[in-house]
């Protein structure tokens, strides 16, 4: 279920920084859990998906990508193991 804790941007809110849209596309490629699972948002993960979807990002732009990529990833992460114990706690008893 979705939590409504955050308000909806208005039309006349500025639109989010390139670095945050970088940052969301790096991880939403990153945190494919299973098979194409990627580890880390690491500087090497982004170079390698910037390069891999013709993403040009400027050297001195990474820091900042970096530092939003890992606090989503951490988040999409933490999501993860509470659906996980959710459902585990409400797996039936064999």
């Amino acid at each position: 279920m979705r939590e409504f804790t955050q308000e909806a941007p208005s039309l006349f809110d500025a639109p989010p920084p390139a670095s945050y849209v970088c940052a969301k596309d790096f991880v939403r490629w990153c945190c494919s859990f299973g098979p194409g699972f990627r580890n880390s948002p690491d500087v090497t993960n982004l170079r390698y998906w910037a390069r891999t979807n013709d993403v040009g990002i400027k050297q001195r732009d990474e820091a900042e990508i970096l530092d939003t990529a890992r606090s989503m990833f951490l988040k999409r992460v933490e999501q993860a193991v509470r659906k996980a114990e959710r459902a585990e706690k409400f797996e039936a008893p064999n």
